[in-house]
Order: C-alpha cells, then sequence, then structure tokens
C-alpha cells in the first residue's frame, strides 16, 4: 500500500476519504455548499482547467503525479461522482435543511467535492491525450472535453440561473419580474395580456362520503366515472342513466340551460330507477358563480361533479423588447417562448375563476451557461460519431 504507482485500493482509499470528509463538513458546518456566480464561477472554471495542466505537466517530472491520469484515479473519480447522484434517482429531492447529501444533492458538499474532483481527474486525462495528436485521439478528446464541459458548466453556471415569476392580466402591460422574496426585477422587455383561455375535461362524476366528505373507494380506487350522454352504469342497487351533459352552463328553476357567459358551469341530467321508482335530478360541478348541485343518493352518499381539470390554458400575449420589436404570440404549457435571453414558461392561472381567469402566471428562466451545455453534449456525440466512423474505416481496410 501507497508504493507508486498506486493502484485501484489506494485509488478507493482516497476516494472514500474525500466522501467521508463532505458528509463531516456537511454535518460540522449545517449549510450547503455555496453556489457561486459571474465571475466567481469563470474564474472557478479556468482554475480547475489550470490545475488539470499544472498536475499533468508535473507528471513528466515526478511519477506521483501520474497517478492523476492513471484508470484507478478515473475509476475511483467516476465512482465519487456517480455515487451522490444515483441517490438524485433514488430519493425524491426537495427543499431542506438537513442531509442535504440524500434530500437536496446538487447543494452537498459531498456533490460539490465529487465534482471538483472527477473535474480534475477527467481534465488531466483529457490533457494527457490531446497531447498525443493521433486520429484516435481526437473522438476521445471531443468526447471527453465535452463531458468536462457539460457538468462544469452545469454545476458552476448553476449560481448564475435567474428565476422570476411574472403575474399578467388581461389587458395590461407587465415589465417585471418578482423574485421568491417577492422583490422585483426590471426586465429588457414587456409583456401585455391580450387573452387567456382554458380547455377543460368533462367533470367526472363522484360517490362522495357524507359523514368524512371523502371520495369514496372501490377496488382499491376512487369511485369516478367519465361521464357522456347515454351512460347507464350501477351504485349498489340503483340503475342510473346520463340524460344530458352541459359542457356550459348555468341553473335555470330547477334545471341548467346552456350558456357562455361568465361562470357557466359543466353540468349533467341523470336518472335514477330502483324498484320502478324513477327520478331524474341535476349534478354541476364547482363554479365561481354558482352554486354546486349534488345529489343524496341515499342516507350515506352523494353524488357529485368534481371540479372540472384544465386539458390545455394558454396566453396569447404581446411582447414588447426594449430594442424596439414587437410582435404577438401565444405561450402555453410544455411550448416555452425565448424572450430577449429568457425562456418563458405558461405556469398558472386564477384557479378560483377557472376558465373564466383573467390572470395568468409565467415563470422566467436565464440561464447564461446552458448554451457552453449544449455545446458539450454536441463534443460527446461529434466525438462518438467520430470513433464510430474512424472504427468502420479500420474493418474495411
Amino acid at each position: 500500500m501507497w508504493v507508486l504507482p498506486w493502484r485501484y485500493s489506494e485509488s478507493f482509499l482516497i476516494a472514500f476519504a474525500l466522501l467521508l470528509a463532505s458528509l463531516g463538513l456537511e454535518f460540522i458546518t449545517g449549510t450547503k455548499a455555496p453556489k457561486i456566480s459571474w465571475p466567481a464561477n469563470v474564474i472557478s472554471v479556468a482554475f480547475l482547467a489550470n490545475i488539470s495542466l499544472l498536475l499533468y505537466l508535473l507528471s513528466k517530472k515526478r511519477t506521483f503525479f501520474k497517478w492523476f491520469y492513471s484508470v484507478p484515479a478515473s475509476i475511483a473519480g467516476i465512482i465519487l461522482f456517480v455515487v451522490p447522484s444515483l441517490s438524485m434517482a433514488l430519493v425524491p429531492q426537495r427543499q431542506t435543511d438537513s442531509l442535504f447529501f440524500l434530500f437536496d444533492v446538487t447543494s452537498s458538499w459531498t456533490y460539490t467535492i465529487g465534482v471538483v474532483f472527477f473535474l480534475i481527474i477527467l481534465g488531466t486525462v483529457t490533457i494527457k491525450r490531446i497531447t498525443k495528436l493521433s486520429k484516435r485521439n481526437i473522438g476521445f478528446f471531443l468526447n471527453h472535453f465535452g463531458l468536462w464541459l457539460c457538468i462544469a458548466s452545469a454545476h458552476l453556471g448553476a449560481g448564475d440561473i435567474q428565476k422570476l415569476n411574472m403575474f399578467l392580466e388581461e389587458g395590461k402591460t407587465t415589465w417585471y419580474g418578482v423574485e421568491n422574496d417577492n422583490s422585483t426585477v426590471e426586465l429588457n422587455f414587456a409583456i401585455k395580456l391580450r387573452d387567456f383561455s382554458i380547455e377543460e375535461y368533462p367533470a367526472k362524476i363522484a360517490f362522495v362520503d357524507n359523514k368524512t366528505g371523502e371520495i369514496i373507494n372501490q377496488n382499491n380506487k376512487p369511485l369516478m366515472i367519465d361521464p357522456h350522454e347515454g351512460l347507464q352504469f350501477n351504485y349498489k342497487n340503483f340503475d342510473l342513466k346520463i340524460e344530458k351533459l352541459l359542457m356550459s352552463s348555468a341553473p335555470v328553476l330547477n334545471r341548467f340551460e346552456p350558456v357562455l357567459g361568465m361562470g357557466a358551469t359543466q353540468s349533467t341530467m341523470i336518472t335514477k330507477s330502483y324498484n320502478g321508482m324513477v327520478d331524474t335530478f341535476w349534478i354541476s360541478s364547482p363554479s365561481a358563480l354558482y352554486r354546486q348541485e349534488m345529489y343524496s343518493i341515499d342516507s350515506s352518499t352523494i353524488m357529485l361533479l368534481t371540479e372540472p381539470e384544465a386539458k390545455r390554458f394558454l396566453s396569447e400575449i404581446s411582447v414588447f423588447e426594449k430594442e424596439g420589436a414587437f410582435y404577438d404570440t401565444i405561450i402555453e404549457v410544455n411550448k416555452p417562448i425565448e424572450v430577449a435571453g429568457w425562456k418563458v414558461y405558461q405556469t398558472s392561472y386564477d384557479a378560483s375563476m377557472g376558465r373564466w381567469s383573467t390572470q395568468s402566471t409565467l415563470e422566467l428562466v436565464k440561464d447564461p451557461w446552458l448554451p457552453l451545455v449544449y455545446l458539450g453534449f454536441f463534443l460527446i456525440i461529434a466525438g462518438t460519431c467520430y470513433l464510430i466512423w474512424t472504427g468502420n474505416r479500420k474493418e474495411d481496410v
């Protein structure tokens, strides 16, 4: 042990010692690893690259430094990096005041030290290969430098990511975003909400326990039915049939009629048959304007329509950029737009008003390091394609 050149046993012990040190640092300080931002993160990237270069240059004079680009060191670096990363897939991540290495991995000292150690090893290996230029080493360099660039940009650039909320109202123009602490940030563009609209799924018919207010379970599943006109079903000894289903309606005396006005709700007319007796009734989903209609099917069960789920909601907006650009566009869930370097996502609306909401909530995200992450992925793909191509050429020969 500890006789040069170091092999797997020494390499794994070094990785284990770094893991214990990072855990000890986390428990002693009780704090997250700091997220550095511009210009400290740029200096850190340059520092890590120069450390790898220095280690390679020193390896020409001292045998000890050759360990940093050895296979055992590479395996140890991979393990120290992968182990915390795996916990992100195995343990649900959440904001916490302790046990960051389990529940908030990317903010933990364990992950940060693992990333730094891995980047130093990976950088040293990459520099060693590129100094001996050959066709095969070109593919190796593209793969490994691309991976180095991805990890360094994603981790060290996290401190420069900005996330803001923008709250819009129909007919009004907003030029600022709101941070989590409710402070406002003036933007280099403004957005006017021209119209907000929602498409809804049909509300489900649910059977609710009259005492607990909970939806009744049947076969370990909530007893809920997707309605459509003509549907026949049974509950206990009752035969039920949906006679009418209105997607936009309002109460008129003891029935519902189709309307398109503010506060219109979904409703359905149902007939109940039991021992030759027939009863007809209406139930409706919750509305910002009208009272929800429910029906007591027996002494213990209430029948109702649930609140409709949003199928699609979108904002029709006008964008005014500071440079003078002006355009109309649509933003909806999972279809973000890019405005002046910001990614803009549709996230929410005034749930109390439902599809009659005149408010829309957008999330604005700015990540200046993202292009470098994409560049890293492109280099990895290019290196892989290059190695496949050169390998095929050798086989042809």
